[in-house]
């Protein structure tokens, strides 16, 4: 073979490489767009002013402060789904990590035990009423790599909600 062929051929591969990576990094920076383009959108049809967001795998979460809600909206295939929490009806708020096992069956047909861990935030309601979750990591969907980054995310918004919700100041009468 040339030398002539044999260059042309490793442009040819690295040009396609850089094709493929600009295709996937736009792809994912327009699926980003739309999940905030439509948390725009319901937050509008709700009176809400979102002063900050944050996007975790399929859902974006938005945070409105002067009126203290919560939006999550998740993507489900072609679907959105808009959920509201109000922080005046949380009663407290905490992080909840859970480690569990989960059994596989591989290709030879043996049981292999996998370690499931997850990490949600979790607000329980003054109205007791089933709590409300969202979930900032999952071993089946999230790699380990982004384990630490969700964590201190949780984290962070953990402190976040506890230090907007309204505790009512018991006053002892003499």
């Amino acid at each position: 073979m040339s030398p002539v062929f044999v260059t042309l051929i490793l442009l040819t591969a690295v040009a396609s490489l850089f094709y493929f990576l600009n295709y996937f990094s736009n792809s994912d920076r327009k699926k980003k767009e739309n999940l905030f383009l439509q948390l725009s959108k319901e937050g509008t049809s709700n009176n809400l002013v979102f002063c900050s967001q944050e996007i975790l795998q399929s859902k974006v979460i938005g945070i409105d402060g002067i009126h203290r809600k919560i939006m999550i909206l998740e993507k489900f295939k072609n679907n959105y789904s808009c959920s509201v929490i109000s922080l005046d009806e949380v009663e407290h708020c905490e992080l909840v990590k859970s480690c569990g096992s989960l059994h596989v069956a591989n290709l030879k047909k043996f049981d292999i035990e996998k370690k499931r861990e997850a990490i949600e935030l979790q607000f329980e309601f003054k109205n007791h009423t089933q709590p409300a979750s969202i979930k900032f990591y999952d071993s089946l969907v999230n790699s380990k790599r982004e384990f630490e980054l969700l964590k201190a995310k949780a984290e962070y918004w953990s402190t976040m909600f506890s230090k907007m919700l309204t505790h009512q100041q018991v006053s002892l009468r003499a």
